[in-house]
């Protein structure tokens, strides 16, 4: 492929110069400001620095996809103006990442970088605030569809609640006027703490992490959810899709102190209760054990006085029924006293023929038994003796025999291990002067005197040479 590079042409540009007629195009198609409105991104990193760079952003109208997108800048002399006309609306708001605004800006490009960039000029707060409402609505609407607007309301609150999950920043205001309010009322309430940031993109995930793992906890009495308050772009993060379904399907109750005047969050209108501040929450809870307590003292009053009732009234019964079993004693032993004696009579003349007959009976089986059982015991005895005599007699000879055969062996053994007995065979005994029996030639040393002891003497010696055998 070849290129012509000999074309005549007058439109020869340096960058500059057509950076600068595009902007001239652009000026002279939009001379004045314009509204524009979209999606807030990448302002939460930003909006600390001088001038505040971020994205405006228009979305696909049914799945979270961007479909279009320009650069967008608040200069830092433009702040104060814009602050100041959010302020006026008398409404507590704030930009913010995610936030739908409408803008006034100029159209504008940077000659050095050739960037398209919207120089925003003013704001329109209510525009903000109604799509913040609008898409609030439309989620209240899609709980109250599916029922979830009440089901967490439907768990039956504890009558004393002091196993408490705690949902907040820790050391915030939110968390030490809770803890402070608790701790004042000298209550036994246990506190299991997680920390959660409370606005921004973290806030779902750690408020669903701490629901999960409060899920777990089986001796907990509720749920807290708390913040201490915010503007209204703070607290819209808790109109929140996934943080609602999931506080509404919680097995517990939870109870939200959010922190505002005015607002009512999604997540307050799905919990169980709400409450406008933490401290509030805190004295709910108080008030709740106070009424507990009383609750338990009037019943015990109550109680008291029934059973001092009930033992009066079963007093006076058994005092009226001693009476009447006492007069109808003495009646029926009135009108049975001769009865009474006859019988006793009898009974007494029957007794005593009994025992003295059986008496006898008791006295003659008593000497048959005596003397019976005293002959058999003895007879026994005397049969048991004989026999161990008889054994005693016959261990004792058959003892002395082995021990005159043992003791013969014994003699025979010293007989064989007699010295002299040893001498008369032949044999003899050398030692040394001290008495010493010599028993190797290694013991012997030349010139040295010993003595031979034989069966009818002793010879000294002196050893004069030594040979080994």
């Amino acid at each position: 492929m070849t290129w012509n590079l000999n074309i005549e042409t007058k439109n020869i540009y340096s960058i500059r110069e057509l950076n600068s007629q595009i902007r001239a195009i652009l000026n002279r198609e939009f001379p004045q400001e314009i509204w524009v409105y979209g999606e807030i991104q990448d302002y939460d990193r930003n909006k600390h620095k001088s001038d505040i760079y971020f994205r405006l952003c228009e979305k696909h109208p049914e799945v979270d996809e961007i479909i279009a997108s320009v650069n967008a800048v608040i200069f830092e002399d433009r702040k104060p103006f814009l602050f100041q006309q959010l302020k006026k609306a008398s409404l507590d708001f704030e930009l913010k990442d995610n936030l739908e605004v409408k803008l006034l800006c100029r159209v504008d490009l940077f000659l050095r970088s050739g960037k398209f960039i919207l120089i925003v000029e003013g704001i329109d707060p209510f525009y903000s605030l109604g799509k913040i409402a609008q898409s609030r609505q439309r989620l209240i609407e899609e709980l109250k569809s599916k029922g979830l607007l009440e089901k967490n309301k439907k768990i039956p609150l504890p009558l004393v609640i002091l196993n408490i999950g705690l949902i907040t920043a820790y050391n915030s205001a939110a968390y030490n006027d809770f803890i402070d309010e608790l701790k004042k009322s000298g209550y036994g309430f246990k506190i299991y703490f997680f920390n959660s940031v409370m606005q921004g993109k973290q806030l779902e995930h750690d408020i669903c992490r701490a629901l999960d793992i409060f899920s777990k906890f089986s001796f907990l009495d509720s749920v807290v959810i708390t913040r201490g308050g915010g503007s209204t772009a703070d607290l819209s993060w808790f109109d929140n899709k996934v943080i609602a379904e999931k506080i509404a399907n919680f097995k517990l109750p939870i109870l939200t102190g959010i922190g505002h005047e005015i607002n009512i969050t999604v997540a307050d209108l799905v919990a169980h209760s709400f409450f406008k501040t933490p401290t509030a929450l805190a004295q709910f809870l108080i008030k709740r054990v106070d009424e507990f307590l009383k609750f338990l003292n009037d019943s015990q009053d109550l109680l008291l006085d029934k059973l001092k009732q009930i033992i009066l009234k079963n007093k006076q019964k058994l005092e009226l029924l001693s009476t009447y079993l006492d007069s109808q004693a003495h009646k029926f032993l009135s009108q049975h006293k001769e009865k009474i004696i006859f019988i006793k009579e009898k009974l007494f003349s029957n007794f005593s023929y009994y025992t003295k007959n059986k008496n006898k009976e008791l006295e003659y089986l008593k000497r048959q038994l005596n003397i019976e059982r005293i002959e058999g015991i003895i007879l026994k005895k005397k049969e048991a003796l004989s026999q161990k005599y008889q054994d005693l007699i016959s261990a004792y000879k058959t003892f002395i025999k082995n021990s005159l055969i043992k003791l013969k062996h014994y003699q025979q053994s010293i007989d064989l291990l007699n010295p002299k007995n040893i001498l008369k065979k032949g044999f003899s005994i050398t030692k040394r002067n001290d008495g010493k029996v010599i028993k190797s030639i290694e013991e012997v040393n030349i010139d040295e005197e010993l003595i031979t002891l034989l069966v009818d003497g002793e010879i000294k010696s002196k050893v004069k040479n030594k040979q080994k055998g």
